[in-house]
């Protein structure tokens, strides 16, 4: 699904230039499952602005299912964020004055789906995570697991093949943090790709794999899934 080779990310010029990613190599099956640690500023946003297709790499290349993204257009990134990538923040990122349902609904918009089929798509995506009593609800209305359901609905309504969640579970209390990480397994467990970011050990050993970056390089992966020896250094440079 995503293949990154030698990846550089550089913001700036000169003396104030910042190497936010640096010679990442990385890939990710298809149906796998793949937490990203790190602490701030080791370029752990950065990748994922670029696996979203929100930003392109200074050097190296990315494919997103066999397709070199790395070299399209602002408009075709946008049609394969569209078409293939569903987002879910840290911060849910609803707009305050809409329902859940109209929430849910704006992705299809772009696409171009007509209301009665946005409103069928986005009322089964929200009872898909057990919210179709909340449908008519604003963001004010619902608690923070409730939002962040919300967001996930957002994120499935155009059949994505890959989920990018950044810190999901991170405003959450336990319980609607077990409820997400839930949700996340089913969706995965039905062969969609999530790439989540997190901060927290716990949260991180639900994937198949993680992946660790210290100053914008991949140092070290694990598999916690596996009884077995399920840690290695990743040789860079």
């Amino acid at each position: 699904m995503i293949n990154i080779k030698k990846m550089d990310k550089v913001y700036g010029t000169g003396e104030i230039a910042v190497n936010a990613l640096q010679a990442v190599d990385l890939n990710v099956k298809v149906g796998e499952f793949l937490a990203i640690m790190g602490p701030s500023g080791s370029g752990k946003s950065t990748l994922m602005n670029i696996l979203g297709c929100l930003d392109k790499p200074t050097k190296g290349e990315y494919y997103l299912d066999g397709t070199n993204v790395s070299a399209l257009s602002q408009k075709k990134l946008a049609h394969i964020r569209n078409l293939k990538i569903g987002f879910v923040f840290q911060t849910f990122n609803l707009l305050p004055r809409l329902s859940a349902l109209k929430n849910v609904e704006q992705p299809m918009i772009y696409s171009g789906i007509n209301r009665k089929e946005r409103y069928k798509i986005a009322k089964k995506a929200l009872t898909a995570v057990g919210l179709e009593n909340r449908i008519d609800h604003r963001p004010s209305e619902l608690s923070g697991g409730q939002r962040q359901r919300v967001a996930i609905a957002r994120a499935l309504v155009n059949n994505p093949q890959i989920i990018l969640a950044d810190e999901p579970t991170g405003n959450l209390d336990s319980k609607s943090e077990e409820d997400i990480l839930n949700i996340l397994k089913s969706l995965n467990d039905k062969g969609i790709t999530v790439v989540m970011v997190t901060h927290d050990n716990s949260v991180a050993h639900h994937a198949h794999r993680i992946v660790h970056f210290k100053d914008g390089k991949l140092i070290k992966e694990e598999f916690p899934q596996k009884n077995t020896a399920n840690c290695k250094e990743v040789k860079t440079g």
